[in-house]
């Protein structure tokens, strides 16, 4: 950052090529006035320059109107050229607040961000720059703060907003982000109002496959997906057996009924997947700890792992129990014959195909109300469909020939992938782009632990800080992060011998803790890596003139979502009058 005599220097050498420029002008204007009525052009050189500022008629004799004309004229072009020079050098390199100026920013700026994306996208490969449009130069992230330029992320960054209620999570982020993806797009939400809003726009360039278990949106299940076919390796297995157990895992209790909860739920997911059942079996199995027809398909396919459950489940009678009823806890929201429906295969309807998914234009929805049992199946999809991009991208070359933006807004409650942090150290470079969407950092922690937490505070190489933080630890954090600058203190003293007068520099915080807390609404601090911290105007999508139909698209749609919850509600109550 530039300290106060950085800046008076600065400001005193644009003084003086200024003063320089406007004599070089003035002769020349004056010359060529001098030339028009025939009259000699006196020489060029700082004496006449002098001599013209003393006695103009003395040295244009015959052309002093003429001469004049030509100066102001040729000035006031040089001045215009200095006027804007000053303010082009003034918006990329200078920043009042002392955060990060344009230039230091300069890879995110339209020009530089086009380029990026024209390297990282197949299908802007060989397309000029200026030809790309914003939505396809990345992921919008805002206006920086003061020069008003637009800032998008790359298609290999990964994202990470802590922003809380009513800061513009939805409105700034989660709905620009999904109506601009250019391949597939993954969207989670405990809301409807994401889905209302961006459903109408991505089911024109693409199929809308919905999730919604809990009746968010009271959207009607049209499509199934065979989680089983997720136990296809030992390793899946193991993944998607981790997503219900998370659910009933905790700090403070014994490891050993977790851990032997999810061995049993490997064991019965892979049996069901050679054995060519569904999750209903699994269900039926876990409701009978005497049934032995998962150990007879896994001995016959699998003695190692069969041998390993078998240990693990063949001991008292009382322990066996206890690992039966966790596993039963942990798999509960299957209880639940509208959940189990969405997961078991249903010939009426298509299937949903994560593999497929990965590189196409498709949207998949996955809502639902709150934490619990019932996200599980939502982590465990969501999870599949990261599987299945990260293998796709292997398979084109490293890297997905289209980015995939997952937008996963409360993930810490309805998306609480165990792994997640892992996961963003190489999602980005596969062409995943995770757009993770907390309401605080402590909620990050209570999901994740400490030490995840922190691991996807550092593996998002973008960071969006929103406003109304009222965590003064994590605030003060920020501030430390933000950094310091040269302030100059003026000072006067009265003694015998008269008044003096000093200056001096120290050292403050840009932003402290409270400042940061109570920022503006609709701004944000940018934490990109390789970059000082920035500050940023968010970019609501009702203010874009871009994005206006999505306004009548949302309004359209919460009508019929509405008209579902009625539709619903009365069911529900002819049922209890049935009864």
């Amino acid at each position: 950052m530039m300290t106060e005599n950085d800046r008076m220097w600065a400001f005193g050498g644009t003084l003086f090529g200024s003063a320089v420029a406007l004599s070089a002008s003035s002769w020349a204007g004056a010359a060529a006035g001098a030339a028009l009525t025939g009259e000699e052009s006196a020489p060029a050189s700082p004496v006449t320059v002098y001599r013209m500022a003393a006695d103009w008629s003395a040295v244009w004799p015959h052309s002093q109107t003429a001469s004049a004309v030509g100066a102001v004229l040729l000035d006031a072009v040089v001045i215009g050229f200095v006027v804007w020079g000053l303010r082009v050098l003034m918006r990329w390199f200078r920043n009042p607040s002392d955060l990060a100026t344009l230039y230091q920013l300069r890879e995110l700026t339209p020009r530089q961000a086009a380029r990026t994306a024209s390297r990282l996208r197949v299908s802007l490969r060989g397309v000029k720059s200026k030809k790309i449009k914003p939505a396809d130069r990345g992921v919008l992230l805002g206006d920086h703060l003061p020069s008003g330029v637009e800032l998008r992320g790359s298609d290999e960054d990964t994202y990470l907003a802590i922003m809380a209620p009513r800061a513009g999570k939805s409105t700034s982020l989660s709905i620009p982000i999904a109506d601009e993806a250019p391949g597939a797009l993954l969207m989670t939400s405990n809301k409807a109002d994401v889905y209302a809003a961006t459903m109408s726009s991505r089911s024109q360039v693409g199929h809308v496959w919905a999730l919604d278990t809990q009746g968010v949106a009271q959207i009607e299940r049209t499509m199934w997906w065979d989680m089983i076919a997720q136990a296809e390796t030992l390793e899946g297995a193991e993944r998607l057996s981790s997503h219900f157990v998370n659910q009933i895992t905790s700090e403070q209790g014994d490891p050993f009924w977790s851990q032997a909860a999810q061995d049993l739920l490997v064991g019965l997911f892979r049996a069901a997947y050679l054995d060519g059942g569904t999750v209903r079996d699994v269900m039926k199995w876990l409701s009978d700890p005497a049934e032995k027809a998962p150990m007879r398909i896994l001995y016959q396919h699998e003695p190692v792992l069969a041998e390993q459950v078998d240990s693990s489940i063949n001991i008292a009678e009382e322990t066996q129990s206890g690992i039966f009823q966790n596993a039963r806890t942990a798999m509960s929201a299957l209880r639940d014959e509208t959940v189990l429906a969405w997961v078991t295969p249903d010939k009426r309807f298509p299937k949903f195909d994560p593999e497929h998914f990965a590189t196409s234009h498709d949207t998949l929805y996955l809502l639902s109300k709150k934490g619990g049992p019932a996200s599980a199946v939502v982590a465990a999809l969501a999870d599949a469909v990261f599987t299945a991009g990260a293998e796709a991208g292997e398979r084109h070359g490293g890297r997905l020939p289209e980015p995939m933006r997952a937008v996963l807004d409360e993930a810490a409650n309805i998306c609480n992938i165990k792994d997640l942090p892992d996961l963003f150290s190489h999602l980005g470079s596969r062409g995943i782009n995770p757009v993770v969407i907390l309401q605080s950092y402590r909620q990050g922690v209570k999901s994740w632990g400490e030490v995840g937490m922190d691991a996807m505070w550092g593996a998002a190489t973008k960071k969006i800080i929103g406003v109304g933080l009222d965590d003064a630890k994590f605030a003060q954090d920020v501030a430390a992060l933000v950094g310091m600058h040269s302030v100059s203190r003026d000072s006067y003293s009265k003694s015998k011998e008269g008044y003096s007068y000093s200056v001096s520099e120290q050292r403050e915080q840009v932003m402290d803790a409270a400042e940061i807390r109570a920022m503006k609404k609709g701004t944000a601090l940018l934490l990109s890596t390789g970059m000082p911290i920035a500050q940023i105007a968010l970019r609501p999508w009702y203010a874009e003139k871009r994005l206006a139909h999505i306004g009548r698209q949302m309004k359209a749609e919460e009508a019929a979502i509405t008209k579902r919850a009625v539709v619903a509600y009365e069911e529900r109550k002819a049922a209890r009058r049935g009864r």
